[in-house]
């Protein structure tokens, strides 16, 4: 007995909301627990294990319970109730719980396997309970609308479930999370819940009892289904799964190479994933019949999915063109480029995904667990399919990427996909007809992946989401990686790091999937500065923490001011492994003993960590990756704030070509709110904020004596700073009093609501071709003009000539940067002072434009 029209019509579109509420939610706790947890690989695959288990047990246990009730919408209802309640106090259970996490990973100085224990302890408390709810729909609606043969129902409610699944991830990736933030996006999905709640319990009242199928006890087995009589297509539908995660693991480290590490990317690839599972479940549904051979049909269908991968894999490298067009068609309209973007991905992952999709209900089909065990069927498919997924992921990430690197998984992976279909084809054989195109198939796909083909790694490393416009303006991709040659490649556990140097040899640079984060060229300046400006800043300066390796050239000459220990934390360890190419350029710093190396999230360690530092260097300098986005927050500077010692220093690289004016001032504001003591420098094409709660000045008398340190002068030397008035004259901007007038009624970037995480949208086609620099400097050049500017100096000297000394040397550093007017007018103050008594308190608050 089914369901009447008019209760299909309300229920389909309530259970495709509830898929679509079930990923926000995947997103906004994804997000929450990586403030806590950090954004490392390995934290990020135990939130994202944790929240599948719950999805499988609930599956599992629920799918038993349904075919025992009487009433499943009633069921259905309070389950989702349930996710609605345990996903209002999601957040303040988190912030109970982050508390007791410091506390007792600092009580029992926990190390890393001890961390991780803790991760997976706190995130199953958090998630198991709703992920269970969520988990137990499935089967309760496939139990509902149970028939004879329920094989293209359930693909007809999986493709439902998994469609609305799309909308939540497109919803919260591209405009929820970016209009209203983290806290309102879940109170949405919240009230989604109930909707689908109260629309439930209206139809248990109306419906509930007499829609369920009265199953006689003649129909009913005696016995629940036994896993064992059917272990061959329970094992092949875990595989699936764990073949299907494996894959979109790997095709989101492919296409970040092509999309940029960004929210906006992994809501992309997301949905275009769950697009081509839901098309599966809903053409298996449309395309089955009662008198099809589901086991021939499943082996076809689980070989072509290993035979798809092994003929497209090869050719992902040829990508970089796509996206290059994508780019120059579009222009600037980011809608059109993510338009252009989603059918790309699509199109990649299309047939595998539309496999996957159909195989999941052509599993139950074979299972066939008849009309009364609808409930219990399902929940073992699901379970199998989703404990794959959790294993297949973690395998690809942790285990095979690498080993293999991503193109010899990718051949691995299909090589294991076709096997099984073989496997089963020989489970099977009694029920197959035409037999020999199954085996004649896998061996098509076994030629395919023997085919001598490796990526053109320049390519893949091309960065064209960064690069498209300058690319476009020089000619070609072509064009310009022919003027580059490719030392190394590291595809790791967390990221694909490559090494260029261009033909010549004079300049030397990587890039973190695809984007250069550093390098032997303009990059030197900020490097260097970025960690010296602060310790310069500082009389003593003994515990430093940096937050970002890169090249370690930051390093370079640090400790030889009065440290005493230098934490750097770098999240990669793949940055870490190719950081030897540049040795040279950052003078070993790695090898000095005050300095020690942790692969870590920089804010988590600020979190879990009790050390106080008297300086804090954050290197990562791009808002708008995800990951280093979570540097630029209200409640990171906070964190910093509250690791800093008395007269404590924080220090912060931001770069001027991929920031619009308006979220510079949105980043100075957020800065100012925390740091109101701010001093703002110009290296090159970035900017480098140091903030405190005390005023900042350079001692000149110290600054003096640093720079004779031969340690310290070698790495200056390298960005032509020979002398205190070279670094104040070319690279000082000024202090917070022209930044306050910048912050009025600009926003602030927090946690809750990460602007700056989603200005990705903005970095197109002449904007970053200089454009945003250009204004943002024509922003600051104006604030500048309009203020007052000090020289950030005191103890120019103890007598007359020393004073008159220091105003000739900052006299010769403004001529040389290009402002003669300023550097005559100190030089004629130095005359007037030489000779002369009194004069040093005079000159210390005397305006430098005034």
């Amino acid at each position: 007995m089914s369901s009447s029209p008019l209760v299909k019509r309300i229920i389909y579109p309530l259970f495709a909301l509830s898929g679509a509420c079930a990923l926000i939610y995947e997103v906004l706790w994804t997000k929450y627990l990586s403030l806590t947890f950090g954004t490392t690989m390995v934290a990020i695959s135990i939130v994202a294990a944790t929240f599948m288990g719950g999805l499988a047990l609930g599956s599992y246990l629920l799918g038993r319970y349904a075919d025992q009730e009487s009433n499943l919408l009633r069921v259905y209802a309070w389950l989702e109730l349930g996710i609605a309640l345990t996903a209002l106090l999601f957040p303040p259970t988190l912030m109970a719980i982050e508390k007791f996490y410091v506390w007792l990973h600092r009580a029992t100085a926990a190390q890393w396997d001890i961390s991780n224990v803790l991760h997976l302890i706190f995130s199953a408390a958090l998630l198991l309970p709703p992920t269970i709810c969520m988990g137990g729909t499935f089967p309760l609606m496939c139990r509902y609308f149970a028939r004879k043969k329920s094989g293209g129902q359930i693909g007809r409610l999986y493709a439902l479930n998994t469609l609305g699944a799309t909308l939540g991830a497109f919803l919260a990736g591209y405009l929820l999370i970016p209009s209203l933030g983290l806290s309102m996006t879940g109170y949405l999905a919240i009230a989604g819940n109930l909707l689908v709640a109260a629309g439930t319990f209206w139809l248990a009242g109306q419906y509930g009892e007499t829609q369920v199928i009265d199953v006689s006890k003649a129909t009913r087995p005696e016995e629940p289904l036994r896993a064992s009589e059917h272990r061959p297509i329970l094992i092949a539908i875990g595989l699936v799964g764990a073949f299907s995660l494996a894959y979109e693991m790997l095709w989101t480290r492919v296409l970040l190479l092509f999309l940029g590490n960004t929210t906006y990317a992994f809501s992309l690839m997301l949905s275009a994933y769950l697009v081509g599972i839901s098309l599966g479940g809903a053409i298996y549904a449309r395309w089955v019949k009662p008198e099809r051979n589901e086991r021939q049909l499943f082996v076809l269908l689980s070989i072509m999915m290993g035979v798809a991968i092994f003929a497209t894999a090869p050719c992902y490298d040829q990508l970089a063109y796509l996206f290059q067009q994508a780019h120059n068609f579009s222009g600037e309209s980011w809608w059109i480029l993510s338009g252009l973007s989603f059918a790309i991905v699509l199109t990649i992952m299309l047939i595998p995904t539309v496999l996957s999709g159909s195989l999941l209900p052509a599993a139950v089909a074979i299972i066939d667990p008849g009309r009364g065990r609808t409930g219990e069927g399902v929940g073992l498919v699901v379970l199998h399919n989703t404990v794959g997924a959790v294993v297949g992921s973690l395998l690809a990430g942790v285990v095979l990427v690498p080993l293999l690197g991503i193109l010899g998984s990718f051949r691995l992976l299909a090589i294991a996909n076709v096997s099984i279909g073989m496997f089963l084809c020989f489970q099977f054989r009694e029920h197959l007809k035409a037999a020999w195109r199954i085996p004649a198939l896998a061996a098509v796909g076994i030629v395919i992946s023997f085919y001598p083909a490796d990526w053109d790694e320049k390519l893949m490393n091309s960065g064209v989401y960064v690069y498209a416009p300058k690319y476009r303006q020089a000619g070609g991709i072509d064009e310009v990686l022919a003027k580059e040659r490719i030392l190394d490649v590291v595809e790791g556990r967390d990221t694909t790091v490559a090494i260029f140097e261009s033909l010549d040899g004079s300049n030397r640079f990587f890039t973190v999937n695809g984007k250069t984060d550093g390098g032997t060229g303009k990059d030197m300046a900020t490097q260097l500065l970025v960690g010296h400006l602060p310790l310069l800043l500082h009389p003593n300066p003994r515990e430093v923490m940096v937050i970002g390796l890169g090249t370690g050239i930051t390093l370079r000459g640090m400790a030889a001011h009065p440290t005493e220990r230098i934490d750097c934390v770098e999240i990669s360890g793949e940055v870490v492994a190719t950081v030897k190419w540049f040795e040279e350029a950052n003078g070993g710093a790695l090898n000095h003993p005050k300095q020690s190396l942790y692969v870590n999230d920089g804010r988590n360690m600020l979190l879990i960590e009790p050390q106080q530092y008297d300086v804090i260097v954050s290197e990562p300098s791009n808002p708008w990756q995800t990951g280093n986005a979570n540097l630029f927050t209200a409640d990171f500077y906070q964190l910093a704030s509250q690791r800093l010692k008395p007269q404590g220093l924080f220090c912060q690289w931001i770069g001027l070509y991929d920031i619009t004016p308006e979220n510079l001032r949105t980043l100075f504001n957020t800065f100012l709110k925390e740091f109101p003591k701010t001093m703002l420098f110009k290296a090159g094409t970035d900017l480098i904020l140091v903030g405190a709660h005390h005023d900042l000045n350079f001692d000149y008398q110290v600054l003096r004596q640093r720079l004779a340190v031969p340690e310290i002068a070698a790495a200056l030397r390298e960005v032509d700073i020979l002398t205190p008035g070279d670094l104040v004259a070319i690279h000082y901007l000024f202090s917070e009093g022209p930044l306050l007038p910048l912050t009025e009624h600009a926003e602030l970037n927090t946690d809750d609501r990460p602007l700056l995480e989603y200005a990705a949208r903005y970095n197109l086609g002449q904007n970053t071709l200089g454009e945003f620099q250009m204004q943002n400097m024509r922003m600051l050049l104006d604030a500048q003009a309009a203020g007052k500017i000090y020289l950030p100096l005191v103890n120019l000297g103890q007598s007359p000539i020393e004073v008159a000394n220091a105003l000739r040397d900052l006299g010769r550093g403004y001529i040389r940067s290009g402002r003669p007017n300023d550097g005559e007018n100190l030089i004629r103050k130095a005359a007037e002072i030489e000779g002369q008594t009194g004069g040093i308190s005079k000159f210390s608050k005397t305006p430098l434009n005034g």
